[in-house]
């Protein structure tokens, strides 16, 4: 059997394992990224849990084929860089040669959402379906696309950026220099900050949630306003994409059996009705472990496709 590194890139944590060929993991270790001491040293110390583990596996290392990697983008998947992480202050790294070396392996790169979407898309909320669309709603909003088994990437690597939708012209200032984009008012984030604003007290989204289930009209419109604006940009998605099946996850979708119901109302509110049409959202049967299994798959099926074209 083959067996495969693979890695996941996160703001605060960062997850370094074994994997068999079906992406499940037979080893698996999270530490802090600690962005803020600079991407040279995460990869450094990412190239020592990797020996630690394929140690403990007793597997030796022509017994793995590669490693898949998602990070946050923008990314320059072509030249595997990445091109700036705000959140991490991380601009212009050479990730993926910093990690080929600590790794010792070819390594793979692929955006984090695009790659918990082709988990979905391979063993989970969209398996059987040729197009998947994966929406995580958490810290923000991000959005992946696999289209005929494939993930779409965009010219510009820059496909699926729906947090970033403008969903409310003039609307809350972001982070990324526009206003009004969807991660404003459906973010976990941002969630807790309106009605912290609106309480006048500092609440957290899960707190917003509990509120909402005991009837608390203001917490209430709160996230009515937030699944206006997913259901919005959802019924985007539909109109532009058409696809079998769309997946949402991330920490807000915890709280699915509040956000979903009015999330499909305000999608009924907005989508245009088209004979035979009944869009189809389902809740990511994963907590979390799409990212790195997706990257997993991703250099399965890239080092499969590099070989083929070398014939």
């Amino acid at each position: 059997m083959n067996y495969y590194a693979g890695v996941d890139i996160g703001g605060t944590k960062t997850a370094v394992g074994l994997f068999d060929e079906k992406a499940e993991h037979l080893r698996l270790v999270t530490m802090p990224t600690c962005a803020q001491e600079g991407c040279l040293n995460l990869t450094r110390r990412i190239g020592e849990a990797w020996r630690e583990i394929l140690k403990q596996s007793g597997l030796s290392a022509d017994q793995i084929m590669a490693a898949g990697v998602a990070s946050p983008g923008p990314l320059d998947l072509k030249n595997g860089r990445i091109v700036y992480i705000p959140t991490m202050g991380f601009r212009d790294e050479p990730l993926v040669e910093l990690l080929e070396q600590g790794l010792n392996l070819p390594v793979y790169l692929q955006n984090d959402t695009n790659a918990a979407a082709l988990c979905e898309a391979r063993v989970g909320g969209g398996k059987g379906c040729q197009s998947v669309v994966y929406i995580t709603v958490s810290t923000g909003v991000g959005c992946g696309i696999v289209v005929d088994g494939h993930i779409q990437d965009g010219a510009c690597d820059a496909a699926g950026e729906l947090g970033h939708l403008c969903t409310e012209r003039n609307g809350r200032p972001c982070a990324c220099g526009k206003n009004g984009c969807l991660e404003q008012y459906a973010s976990g984030t941002s969630i807790a900050a309106i009605a912290s604003e609106r309480l006048g007290k500092t609440v957290s989204a899960k707190q917003v949630f509990e509120a909402v289930r005991k009837g608390a009209p203001a917490e209430t419109k709160v996230v009515e306003q937030a699944a206006d604006h997913l259901g919005y940009a959802i019924a985007a998605v539909y109109q532009l994409l058409d696809p079998e099946v769309i997946v949402l996850g991330g920490s807000v979708t915890r709280d699915s059996d509040v956000l979903l119901p009015m999330v499909k109302a305000a999608l009924d509110r907005y989508l245009q009705a088209v004979p035979g049409r009944v869009p189809r959202l389902t809740i990511s049967p994963f907590d979390g472990e799409q990212v790195i299994r997706g990257a997993v798959w991703f250099a399965r099926e890239s080092q499969c496709d590099d070989k083929s074209n070398s014939l």
